[in-house]
């Protein structure tokens, strides 16, 4: 059972309840993270000790886990769990299952996530002709690095369509929204089924005593982009048009070289992955059988579904372990990176419920299911 305690800074004056402070008002608790995600770090104590109090005795060993910066990349948290000799020296062949974050669901079903998106967090570097800033100086940094940022939004377009088709809907940050367009498995489309792209940071200029100088064309720029890659799109791919955008600009126009030859270059700033994991949420994994049958038996749908960002799961996954991304928030605004994020009061304590249900029958499973 592993989440992480972490959270995303708040801007303090958009929020009109402290952020800090876990205020409990009309039912509600507000706080960064009552949603993303020290809600469930609670649920899982608190469905362990009721189980505890009631004399369980489980047949698995449940291993809970607590870990630091995944909203930052996860490689100095669950990297180092997964390196530490703890781990690495599991009895039994290790984890057979693990449980993590997932998302509030807006509607009466858990959403349930059993694959993400890979975070490709990448920069273009650009080099070009330099002068005074009187002239009209052709192939500057700054011109080239606007080519490539225009092929950027263009591809990103393309994928917003392909989620929302001629809605002018904008989109709604990690919520998963339905298409206009069906897809096969399932009829619809969700945001963790395209590929997304943000342009979140532009730097050209040079500085001299701590000032802009604003007549000379700067010779460097760059762009950084989070890109977030369904699994129905072969990571290759990406990297071949991100190539494609770099060569073009290289090539120039025309195909001819430029006054800066190959100088439009680019680097993941996190680790990129180059393959996608999922979990299988079929007959063939028993696993998938005992929660999904055991959430049917409380009454309540769950609703298979990629997610949308990344957690600490893709690093599960990438070894072989079945993930399940799962916060049992229904009823509920998505809200987790918000202003005024909370959680309500009766979804939590429902959470808790849900959790000993669930926690009770995977570790009751039989020595035999692998």
């Amino acid at each position: 059972l592993n989440s992480h305690y972490d959270v995303v800074p708040v801007i303090a004056d958009k929020w009109t309840k402290p952020a800090f402070e876990g205020l409990r008002e009309n039912g509600r608790v507000y706080g960064r993270g009552a949603q993303d995600m020290k809600c469930v770090c609670i649920q899982y104590v608190e469905a362990v000790r009721k189980l505890v109090h009631s004399g369980y005795q489980p047949r698995r060993t449940v291993h809970l886990s607590f870990v630091p910066d995944e909203e930052i990349g996860g490689v100095d948290g669950m990297c180092i769990v997964l390196g530490s000799a703890w781990y690495t020296g599991l009895p039994g062949g290790g984890v057979a299952l693990a449980l993590d974050e997932g998302l509030a669901s807006t509607d009466a079903d858990y959403s349930v996530f059993y694959g993400e998106r890979l975070p490709w967090w990448i920069r273009v570097k650009v080099e070009g002709n330099t002068g005074h800033g009187s002239r009209f100086i052709s192939g500057t940094a700054v011109e080239r690095v606007v080519k490539i940022v225009n092929q950027a939004l263009a591809f990103r377009e393309q994928q917003r369509l392909l989620l929302h088709g001629g809605c002018p809907h904008a989109g709604c940050d990690h919520s998963v929204a339905a298409a206009n367009i069906k897809r096969q498995t399932s009829g619809k489309m969700g945001l963790g089924d395209v590929t997304s792209l943000n342009v979140t940071r532009i730097n050209a200029g040079i500085m001299s005593g701590g000032k802009p100088v604003l007549n000379v064309i700067p010779s460097q720029a760059e762009a950084c982009f989070d890109i977030r890659i369904s699994p129905h799109t072969p990571p290759e791919d990406i990297a071949a048009e991100i190539d494609r955008w770099c060569q073009a600009e290289n090539a120039g126009a025309d195909g001819v070289t430029t006054e800066a030859p190959a100088t439009v270059t680019w680097e993941w700033i996190n680790p990129g992955a180059l393959a996608h994991a999922t979990t299988s949420t079929d007959a063939t994994n028993p696993w998938w059988l005992l929660f999904s049958d055991t959430i049917a038996a409380l009454g309540v749908g769950i609703r298979p579904e990629v997610f949308p960002a990344a957690t600490d799961s893709r690093f599960l996954r990438a070894q072989g372990i079945r993930a399940l991304g799962f916060s049992p928030m229904r009823y509920s605004p998505i809200l987790l990176h918000e202003h005024d994020e909370y959680l309500d009061e009766s979804v939590f304590i429902e959470g808790v419920d849900i959790y000993t249900h669930v926690i009770k029958a995977l570790a009751s499973a039989p020595r035999d299911v692998k």
